[in-house]
């Protein structure tokens, strides 16, 4: 049972090229961290994709032909690449559901752009205990295959949360009673 829960969290690709892929990743509810659009390319399917990509907060980066084949690893991104967390993004909420039958432990971090620390960090969380890990959306590395490595399986086990604002939810957290 156990094993059957890490295999459901985890997302089998990081990086999505192609219009159709990356506008189906957004309608199936995949978590997509960022958008690269190509430059200028303003058509029918691209305004669909940015729509949809609106619609879920996702940053969107509008770069140079040069930077989406450098990101492509089957060069044939049609002007568009998706760069998708390898595992779910877990709430707040969660984690404090977690902590129901104690004070909650809750790590948050800000600008690691590293995703060795953040691994690593999660690691440590994961034996101190923590009941999760909160990170910001900008600013800030996202759970890549990188971040999973090295974690070393932790992050199968520590929820990690990525909030639009880090300052507002410490504030939420201190109205809560959290310190």
């Amino acid at each position: 049972m156990e094993q059957e829960n890490k295999q459901e969290n985890r997302f089998e690709e990081t990086m999505i090229e192609g219009r159709n892929a990356v506008l189906e990743a957004f309608r199936s509810g995949k978590t997509v961290d960022k958008l690269f659009v190509l430059d200028g390319c303003q058509d029918g399917p691209v305004k669909t994709i940015t729509r949809e990509a609106k619609k879920q907060n996702t940053i969107i980066h509008y770069v140079a032909k040069e930077r989406l084949d450098q990101l492509s690893e089957t060069g044939k991104h049609q002007g568009v690449i998706a760069q998708a967390a390898a595992y779910r993004y877990a709430e707040v909420e969660d984690m404090l559901k977690l902590a129901e039958e104690e004070d909650p432990f809750l790590i948050l971090l800000d600008n690691i752009e590293d995703p060795h620390n953040l691994g690593a960090i999660i690691r440590t969380a994961n034996l101190a205990g923590a009941h999760g890990v909160i990170i910001p959306k900008r600013r800030a590395v996202g759970l890549t295959s990188t971040v999973a490595k090295t974690s070393a399986g932790a992050l199968n086990y520590t929820p990690v949360a990525k909030v639009t604002n880090i300052s507002a939810t410490i504030e939420e957290l201190k109205e809560r009673g959290l310190w």
